[in-house]
Parts: C-alpha cells; sequence; structure tokens
C-alpha cells in the first residue's frame, strides 16, 4: 500500500511553532548582531549565490530583483552590485534601516524597501515585475507556502528561488544542545522540494557552501537573543554563551560554516 504524503499539510504542521516565536520585534531586536554578521561575512551566502546565477549564465545587467525577506541586505546588497535595480521587501525597520545604510557606505543607488511582509504585498500590483523573485532563509514565514510561492511567480516574468540551510553548522548545534534549545528537526528543504514537484514546478537544485563570521559580541548576542526567543535567559546560560562563544573565536572573530540548499526554475 503507497501511502500520499501531503506536503502542504506537513509544512504547516513543522514550521508551526518557529513560525509563532519568530516575530517582527524579534527580529527587530536582532538587526544590530544580524546586521554585524552580514558586513564581517561580505554577503558570503549571498554571493554565492549571485555566483550560481552568473555561472548558469543567465544573470543580465539589466535585471530588477525582487529579495522577500532582505533583512539588513545579504542577499539584496551583491546583487545591487551586479544589476539595474533591487527591491527588498522587509517588514522590520531595524533590518530595512540597515540594509538602506549597508547600500549608502557602499554607494549603491539601486535599492528600494517595500516596509511589510510579502503577505501584505499586493502582487497585482508588481504583476510579472520583476527577473528574479527570491526568498532566503525565511520561508518559515509562510504557513500557506504554495499561495505564496504562487504569488511569486505571479510578480517574476523571469526566475524564482527558494534557498534554505539544510545542514546547520555543527557549532553551533553543539551550542544549542549545551542551552536545551531545541529548534526542531523538520526539513523545510526537503519539504518544499516535494511541494513544488507536487504542484508541477520541478525546480532546478543546487547546493552552496557559506561560511559566517561575526564579532564575538555579536555571535553572544545572538545566541542570547535565541535562548530569550523560547524561555527567559539565566545565569547559566550566559556563562555557557560566552565561554563557548570565546573558546572557537579566533582573533576576535567567530565563525560557522554550513551549507544552502537552492531551488530556482522558470517561470512558466
Amino acid at each position: 500500500m503507497v501511502t500520499q504524503i501531503d506536503w502542504e499539510t506537513a509544512w504547516a504542521a513543522g514550521i508551526g511553532e518557529m513560525n509563532r516565536l519568530s516575530t517582527t520585534n524579534y527580529w527587530n531586536q536582532r538587526a544590530e548582531d544580524y546586521s554585524d554578521m552580514v558586513l564581517a561575512s561580505d554577503c558570503n551566502h549571498g554571493r554565492n549565490i549571485l555566483n550560481l546565477f552568473e555561472k548558469e549564465g543567465l544573470l543580465q545587467k539589466d535585471w530588477h530583483i525582487l529579495d522577500i525577506a532582505s533583512g539588513p541586505g545579504a542577499i539584496t546588497i551583491p546583487f545591487a552590485e551586479r544589476v539595474g535595480r533591487v527591491t527588498a521587501v522587509e517588514p522590520t525597520e531595524r533590518m530595512a534601516a540597515a540594509l538602506m545604510s549597508h547600500a549608502q557606505n557602499r554607494g549603491l543607488s539601486n535599492v528600494e524597501v517595500i516596509l511589510k511582509t510579502w503577505q501584505e504585498v499586493d502582487e497585482a500590483v508588481y504583476s510579472k515585475n520583476y527577473d528574479l523573485v527570491i526568498c532566503c532563509h525565511a520561508l518559515w514565514q509562510f504557513s500557506d507556502i504554495l499561495s505564496q510561492i504562487r504569488r511569486m511567480e505571479a510578480v517574476s516574468r523571469g526566475y524564482c528561488c527558494l534557498a534554505h540551510g539544510f545542514e546547520a553548522p555543527s557549532e553551533t548545534l553543539k551550542l544549542t544542545e549545551a542551552l536545551g534549545i531545541n529548534e526542531g528537526e523538520f526539513d523545510q528543504f526537503i519539504t518544499v522540494f516535494n511541494i513544488l514537484n507536487d504542484s508541477g514546478m520541478y525546480p532546478n537544485v543546487d547546493v552552496i557552501d557559506y561560511t559566517l563570521n561575526r564579532s564575538v559580541t555579536s555571535a553572544v548576542t545572538s545566541v542570547e537573543k535565541l535562548v530569550e526567543k523560547h524561555r527567559p535567559l539565566n545565569y547559566r546560560d550566559s556563562e555557557i554563551i560566552q565561554e563557548y562563544v570565546q573558546n572557537h573565536a579566533n582573533e576576535g572573530i567567530y565563525q560557522v560554516s554550513g551549507r544552502m540548499g537552492l531551488l530556482w526554475w522558470k517561470v512558466a
């Protein structure tokens, strides 16, 4: 007997707790430390995604990119350095401000921000407006994932790309385990891949490696905020975090490496 899996239902159940805890207020609090990581890493994973599209011979100088849930610009900045225009969708004011500050500091005048969640954006207004629509590390925002992907297709005249880490950095796992924090083992990447295939989209699949650098202060803050997302932070937590980060830092820089899966396809 063959069991038919309802991947959309599995998705909604799997990301429910993360969706509930990762509020706009939480990401506003994370703006400073997350920006530190993006800058110290020189937008590493964004550049690697950009390199993939260049390697495929797809990226054009006159492209207009839509970066959904942009944060401080890990995707937006490297693409803005190569294409005509990038529009970022980012609902948190401090993240959006950090993005525009980074763009200004790099002399980029081709970046704009829509200060909304993607769900709040009226796709009819932007129908077939973008050459590439990308959403990286933010799919958990969408409990109705397929309808949101269809909306991404509606505003794209070229390609869509969904990116998500599928091999968590071992350093991160060791630290969260020591703190008793379990972010869950739900496989977002495989679930979205199956949703796309069941819906007839049949994406290309690629894997990129990435390296993230950040200051010790930034690393400590990021983990403390992660703990506070789940429960109150206590003195012992702070001791564990400080000791672990200090012991794994090199010349004041804490570095982790991971792998990210990319699903991308040409919109019909």
